[in-house]
């Protein structure tokens, strides 16, 4: 299974992290979170190596969007606000690939999805805030997602329930496990040590 960790913020940190050989990893540039890396934040390829990076925004105007993946060095970027399919289309023509995310908490809020993004990501409803929750949305309720698009599971995914939720990929079209608050230490600093036995169960899979 492929997997994610995200709200990356501290370079040593990201440097520690990128050891275990995450998939991809995740960069927020949203100023209302904790884990906001700031608008001079360039990503450290030479750091990340074959790990793919992720610039996180909520309702950023696209043309900045665009700016900033150039600036920044990323392809990849996941949406956690109102973004509508023109918005998506338009990332996507500059050449960017796009994750967009949904919040959770009925099976309402997994059907009568848009074609429009390359994958989704299912994160839990909390209220207003977009990521970071720390908390896992009813499993059960991805039955009702019926696209043939695969998508990245995220919130509350920790070492803890992480054989649960590899059984849940063999039913379902996973591309990726999603991992932010639930292996921090704080706010954008992660637990390297549970990163890497992540890393290990994963791969023994």
């Amino acid at each position: 299974m492929k997997w994610k960790v995200c709200g990356m913020r501290e370079m040593d940190n990201i440097q520690e992290v990128a050891k275990a050989k995450p998939d991809y990893m995740g960069f927020i540039w949203a100023e209302a979170s904790p884990r906001y890396v700031g608008e001079d934040f360039v990503i450290p390829k030479e750091v990340l190596g074959k790990t793919i990076a992720v610039g996180v925004f909520v309702n950023r105007a696209v043309d900045s969007i665009i700016d900033l993946s150039k600036k920044a060095g990323f392809n990849w970027v996941q949406l956690h606000g109102e973004e509508k399919d023109e918005d998506i289309l338009a990332l996507k023509k500059a050449g960017l690939t796009v994750i967009k995310a949904i919040s959770v908490a009925d099976i309402q809020d997994v059907k009568g999805l848009s074609l429009a993004p390359d994958f989704y990501l299912f994160d839990t409803k909390k209220g207003k805030q977009t990521g970071g929750t720390g908390q896992r949305f009813d499993w059960n309720i991805l039955a009702a997602y019926t696209l043939d698009k695969p998508f990245l599971l995220a919130g509350g995914l920790s070492k803890e329930n992480l054989e649960e939720a590899i059984e849940l990929g063999k039913k379902y079209p996973i591309h990726a496990f999603d991992f932010n608050s639930k292996v921090e230490i704080k706010a954008g600093l992660k637990d390297v040590q549970e990163v890497l036995e992540i890393s290990k169960r994963l791969a023994e899979n």
